[in-house]
């Protein structure tokens, strides 16, 4: 039988919390790859549909994050 390492790191953490730390790993990764996609975008003065769609779900993902990241 094998233990995830969280569980023994962090025995006093509920699976609630658990959850929520990995969710904030996964999409800060998310967020720092679009916005350096939009970074190289922005620089090269795209202006597409697609360029906004992606800004907007940027923007969408970031607040995600913040929210997580205060009940954190």
């Amino acid at each position: 039988m094998s233990i995830s390492p969280e569980l023994l790191h962090c025995r006093r953490k509920s699976d609630r919390q658990i959850f929520i730390e990995k969710t904030i790993i996964k999409l800060t990764a998310e967020v720092r790859e679009i916005g350096f996609r939009l970074g190289c975008r922005e620089i090269h003065g795209e202006n597409t549909p697609d360029y906004y769609r992606q800004r907007g779900q940027h923007r969408h993902l970031l607040n995600k994050l913040y929210s997580l990241e205060k009940k954190a």
